[in-house]
């Protein structure tokens, strides 16, 4: 496809998001295993076989949200057949993504690009058999609420697969507190406190912890 214009859905009339101008450096830092190692004690690998767990669970419609440029989930989505919704604030996010995804001048079929807010989501309730939200929690002050309504588009036997940032190693306490300062990133969080918040067993590596839970009626 030679362009991802018309590939790109708008859910709203959204204004410019900070990251369309600067989708391309996102895109670079987050799959760098040198920064990931670095910052955050843990390695991009991590991130695509968290995502690969959550193409794994089913064979539904998965939504992405908050999806980014889709570096760690495009493998796992051009692997699988599963319908998938992708939605992000910047359009500019989506049209990486939408790249990612095309193969030989052709899209992944079954994918939608929906651009959205994450906190307003355009979609029924529970419409997905799975969502995915990878590193997006740290950014979000009340975060039951969020996860609440992430749970809220998923089918009854559903599941949702989410990771945050969370304070452990030394190195990346102080650079989540330094953000948390310039007001980029939620209260710093631990994974116990992760996992007392959602009596669920929380994963971590480095500074990153993986969670998943049922559909909101579902445990």
């Amino acid at each position: 496809m030679s362009s991802t214009e018309a590939v790109i859905e708008s859910a709203w009339d959204a204004p410019e998001s900070v990251y369309d101008r600067g989708a391309a450096t996102y895109d670079a830092m987050v799959s760098s295993r040198l920064y990931n190692r670095l910052a955050w004690g843990t390695d991009p690998a991590d991130y695509a076989a968290f995502a690969c767990d959550a193409v794994e669970s089913g064979d539904g419609p998965l939504l992405d949200v908050a999806a980014g440029t889709a570096t760690a989930t495009a493998g796992a989505y051009l692997a699988s057949a599963r319908p998938v919704v992708l939605t992000d604030r910047s359009k500019g996010m989506l049209e990486l993504a939408a790249r990612r995804l095309t193969v030989d001048g052709r899209l992944r079929p079954g994918t939608r690009f929906v651009q959205a807010d994450a906190f307003a989501l355009p979609f029924p309730p529970g419409g997905f058999e799975t969502v995915l939200c990878l590193g997006f929690l740290h950014l979000v002050d009340d975060i039951v609420s969020f996860v609440d309504g992430l749970r809220a588009q998923l089918r009854p036997d559903g599941r949702l697969f989410v990771s945050s940032l969370v304070a452990a190693l030394p190195l990346g306490t102080r650079y989540i507190g330094f953000l948390h300062r310039l007001g980029e990133m939620a209260t710093p969080r631990t994974a116990d406190e992760l996992a007392d918040l959602f009596g669920v067993p929380v994963r971590r590596r480095g500074s990153m912890a993986y969670l998943e839970l049922g559909a909101r009626t579902g445990g």
